[in-house]
């Protein structure tokens, strides 16, 4: 389906907040988007060696024309800018599944997650990693930082495969979730939606103070 459909197929399947009214989309896709990333935090977290695999098939590849690394004016490191948001999982890369050199490009260069910590500690000392391998480091928002990448290796692009968060589809784009896994993204839409408070029902013409 598209994100819309799938938007407005939960949508129809809540309860009204009122006779007349139904919860308006955005609070849907909203709820669809928390309760999508709850489900990939949950199954990283059951089965963290085998995530990256099984989620091949509902992750993204970016071309370096979308993410070729530029550098930062404040950090002084190359960065690749991300225009859409990723799910953050629980280890060192978030949603950020792999980076590759760009295919068009023959070269012998590894990219390795690190933390930010990692990063700090170990380049710029002696016991900086190989030249052929850059570390990474995502630590959440649109922003992938690389550690100690030459101007070379920068113009040589990367590709990026991620798992894009459900809110950074457009309306008419086919989302693909993770197999088995829509009834538990509608109960939690409902759990979520149920703690939405129902719109104001006083009768205004009513003597409140009475």
């Amino acid at each position: 389906m598209t994100k819309l459909q799938y938007i407005d197929f939960i949508r129809n399947s809540l309860p009204m907040v009122d006779k007349t009214s139904k919860y308006h989309r955005l609070q849907v896709e909203a709820a669809i988007n928390v309760a999508v990333n709850t489900v990939f935090y949950d199954m990283y977290e059951k089965n963290p060696k085998k995530f990256k695999k099984s989620m091949e098939r509902y992750s993204l590849l970016y071309s370096p024309l979308s993410v070729n690394p530029a550098l930062s004016g404040t950090t002084g490191r190359y960065e690749s800018a991300l225009l859409i948001d990723i799910v953050d999982l629980p280890k060192k890369a978030g949603g950020v599944l792999e980076i590759m050199p760009d295919t068009a490009v023959l070269t012998t260069t590894v990219f390795v997650p690190v933390s930010t910590l990692e990063g700090e500690q170990i380049y710029g000392s002696e016991s900086s990693l190989p030249g052929n391998v850059i570390g990474f480091s995502f630590s959440g928002g649109r922003t992938i930082e690389y550690w100690d990448m030459s101007a070379a290796q920068a113009a040589q692009g990367v590709v990026v495969r991620l798992i894009q968060q459900f809110k950074s589809y457009s309306n008419t784009d086919n989302v693909l979730l993770p197999y088995g896994q829509n009834k538990a993204i509608i109960d939690l839409v409902r759990e979520f939606m149920g703690a939405i408070p129902p719109k104001d029902l006083v009768n205004t013409n009513a003597d409140v103070n009475g």
